[in-house]
C-alpha cells in the first residue's frame, strides 16, 4: 500500500474557505473530496482547528437600557435558537466525520493487517534466504577445498611425470641394452642347442664305444681300448662341462633381460599413469575464485 500524501493546515484552512465562500458547509468529508485524498483523522483534526478561529471572542458587556436589555435579550433569544439549530447541524456533520472516522480507522486496520501480513511473509522469507545463503557458503567452501585438492593433484601429478620424464631419459639406453641382451641370449641359446647337439653325438659315440668295448672285453681286447675309451671320456667331460656353462650364460642373459623388459614395463606404465592424472586434474581443476 503506498504512503498518503501529507495534508497541512494550510491547504485544509484555504479549502475550507472556498466552501464557505461557495455557500457550501466545510466538512472534513467534503475537505478530503477537494484535496483529493488523505488521513480522514488529520483533515478533521486541522478542521477543527480552522473552527476553532472562527468563533470570535465575547466583547465586554456594557450597561444598558432596560429596554434594550430586553430588545437584546430577544435577540439572544433568536440567535441562541438559530444557534441551537446551528449546533444541531454541526452535531450532525460531527456524527457524520465520527463515522467517516470509524470508517477510515477500519479501513487502516485492513490496511495495518495486510501490511503485518506482508511483513510476516518477509520475514518468512528472510529466514528461507537466510538458510539458503548458508547452504550456498558452505558448497563455495566445499568447492573451494576441492579445488585446492584438484590443484595440489595436478601440481603432484606434474611432478611424477617431470620425475618419469627423468627416469625415461634413459629408455632408449635400456633399449639398446634390452637389444643387445637378446643378442647375447640368442647366441647362448644357439651354443647350447650347439652344446646339445655336440653331447648327444658324444653320448652316441660313447654309447657306441660302450657296446664295442664290451664287445672287446668279450674278445680279451681291453688293453689296446683303454687309451681311446679315456680320450672319449675326457671329450665327453668337455663337452658337458661346455654344456652347463652355456646353460648357465643363458640363464643369466635371460634373467638379465626379463629384469630390463620388466623395468621398461614399469616405467611405461607410471609414465601412462602419471599423464592420465595430468589430463584429470586439468579437466576437472576450476579457474581460481
Amino acid at each position: 500500500m503506498g504512503r498518503e500524501s501529507v495534508i497541512t493546515q494550510e491547504e485544509v484552512n484555504a479549502v475550507a474557505d472556498q466552501l464557505r465562500a461557495t455557500g457550501a458547509k466545510p466538512t472534513a468529508r467534503a475537505v478530503r473530496e477537494v484535496l483529493g485524498g488523505g488521513s480522514m483523522a488529520t483533515v478533521l483534526k486541522h478542521l477543527q482547528g480552522w473552527q476553532s478561529r472562527q468563533v470570535r471572542p465575547p466583547e465586554t458587556q456594557a450597561v444598558l437600557p432596560v429596554g434594550l436589555q430586553r430588545a437584546l435579550v430577544d435577540f439572544i433569544a433568536q440567535e441562541v435558537a438559530s444557534a441551537k439549530v446551528t449546533l444541531e447541524a454541526d452535531l450532525v456533520t460531527a456524527q457524520q466525520a465520527n463515522q467517516d472516522l470509524i470508517a477510515e480507522s477500519e479501513r487502516l486496520a485492513v490496511a495495518l493487517q495486510r501490511e503485518q501480513s506482508t511483513v510476516e511473509t518477509l520475514q518468512a522469507d528472510k529466514a528461507e534466504l537466510s538458510g539458503r545463503l548458508g547452504q550456498l557458503t558452505k558448497d563455495l567452501e566445499e568447492v573451494r577445498a576441492e579445488a585446492a585438492a584438484q590443484r595440489e593433484a595436478a601440481e603432484h601429478a606434474r611432478t611424477e611425470k617431470a620425475k618419469l620424464d627423468l627416469r625415461l631419459e634413459g629408455v632408449p639406453r635400456l633399449e639398446t641394452e634390452i637389444e643387445r641382451l637378446k643378442t647375447v641370449l640368442e647366441l647362448e641359446r644357439n651354443a647350447k642347442v650347439v652344446a646339445e647337439q655336440q653331447a648327444a653325438v658324444s653320448q652316441a659315440r660313447l654309447e657306441k664305444t660302450e657296446a664295442q668295448l664290451k664287445e672287446l672285453v668279450a674278445n680279451n681286447a681291453v688293453p689296446r681300448l683303454d687309451a681311446e675309451l679315456g680320450k672319449l671320456k675326457t671329450s665327453l667331460d668337455q663337452v658337458r662341462a661346455a654344456r652347463v656353462s652355456a646353460e648357465q650364460q643363458a640363464a643369466v642373459a635371460l634373467a638379465k633381460l626379463e629384469k630390463t623388459e620388466a623395468q621398461a614395463t614399469d616405467l611405461a606404465a607410471r609414465l601412462a599413469k602419471a599423464e592420465a592424472w595430468l589430463e584429470e586434474a586439468r579437466g576437472k581443476a576450476p579457474l581460481k575464485p
